[in-house]
């Protein structure tokens, strides 16, 4: 069966996340309360950090390369990012306009797929633009995967669907 571009781009996405944290070598044999909570934080930080335009905060929150390759891919309808040079390239031209990233984190589901893999699912708003006089803002469901590292948990994919 024929996979469409996204749903290519979310099985790459899950296989990376499970590559990763495969190798980081701390597998859990458990998904704890605790691991809710700090996967809750990363992506409260990754929110804080774009919306202030942070890109050092920003960078933080996502997985590092190892030795089986990048796992970090931003899949959005008009591009795709994969790697997180890439990805950050992008954020780094997208912080000089307007750019707000607004999740309410009352709504945001974490779902455990394994002890060391989680999916986040999160209604957003995201204004962009190159200035406030064109900046626009819509709804998304940001959907992303986090994984557990050496670091602790990171965010590993990003792929917002337009909530319109």
């Amino acid at each position: 069966m024929m996979k469409t571009p996204f749903k290519a781009a979310l099985h790459y996405a899950a296989t990376c996340a499970a590559l990763l944290a495969s190798s980081a070598c701390i597998a859990a044999t458990t998904f704890t309360e605790a691991d809710r909570q700090q996967v809750q934080d990363i992506f409260a930080r990754q929110a804080q950090a774009a919306t202030e335009h942070d890109l050092d905060a920003f960078n933080a929150v996502f997985a590092a390369p190892n030795d089986l390759g990048d796992p970090v891919v931003f899949v959005a309808r008009p591009y795709q990012f994969w790697g997180k040079p890439a990805l950050i390239d992008h954020f780094r031209e997208t912080f000089k306009g307007v750019w707000k990233f607004e999740p309410d984190l009352t709504k945001l589901r974490v779902i455990p797929l394994t002890p060391d893999v989680v999916q986040l699912y999160a209604p957003t708003q995201i204004t962009l633009g190159h200035s406030t006089a064109d900046a626009r803002t819509a709804p998304y469901l940001v959907y992303e995967v986090a994984v557990r590292t050496a670091a602790g948990w990171r965010i590993s994919s990003i792929v917002p669907i337009a909530a319109q």
